[in-house]
């Protein structure tokens, strides 16, 4: 936006020596700079361009970050003969500050709650005893596909601009993974009784949370009654 907005100065500025006009009383309409309230007295920007760099170069930086907001909600269903975990919905809402190009702030998001998803339930680096790597390949680390990522609802809003930035633009992509593995976690957590501490909650983990937890006791208890 700085190195745009330094060409544009820089292109009124050629237009107003061609059109003997002051840059202020000039606006850029598509292809060529006009006097605004006389259209007919015109320049295209290929004639100013016309053996003219037109490039600029900005460089921003800020001292400080920008601190985009959301949240995650997931229902999920727990079979508790496999220890399988079966999302059902999952929605994100985010505050990006602005969104440039919403699409791509949504697909950004969309694509992180696929990551995280993967992270929660099923990429797990695994060492065996001597320390070796045991989950060096595709065959043994799992990754999301089709078939596990569920559709997400995703609302962005741009209710907070941040101000170190010139656009008000913040970060998106994190969005989407930063939160997927305690919202999955935390709804684990709740259908058993028991809190989930470890990821990715991999089958053999859940069923061992379930034996744990509420359905774990109440089991416990149907035996000892019999």
């Amino acid at each position: 936006m700085q190195a745009a907005t330094t060409l544009r100065d820089r292109l009124l500025s050629l237009a107003a020596e061609t059109l003997e006009a002051s840059p202020g009383d000039l606006e850029i309409e598509r292809d060529a700079v006009v006097v605004r309230g006389s259209p007919r007295a015109r320049v295209s920007l290929g004639t100013l361009l016309d053996g003219a760099w037109a490039e600029e170069e900005a460089v921003f930086d800020s001292e400080h970050m920008s601190f985009p907001y959301g949240l995650h909600v997931v229902a999920l269903e727990v079979d508790l003969d496999t220890g399988g975990v079966e999302i059902d919905r999952y929605a994100i809402a985010y505050d990006v500050g602005r969104a440039i190009n919403p699409k791509l702030v949504e697909g950004q998001v969309v694509g992180g709650a696929a990551q995280g998803l993967g992270g929660a339930l099923l990429e797990e680096l695994a060492y065996d005893e001597t320390g070796q790597l045991a989950s060096g390949s595709f065959m043994d680390y799992l990754l999301p596909g089709a078939t596990e990522v569920p559709r997400v609802e995703v609302l962005i809003t741009e209710d907070a601009p941040t101000p170190r930035t010139p656009l008000g633009a913040k970060g998106a992509g994190e969005g989407g993974t930063a939160a997927a593995g305690a919202a999955i976690a935390n709804a684990v957590s709740d259908a058993l009784g028991a809190e989930a501490t470890v990821l990715p909650l991999a089958p053999a983990r859940v069923l061992e949370l379930a034996r744990s937890g509420d359905f774990g006791r109440s089991q416990s208890i149907e035996e000892g009654e019999r």
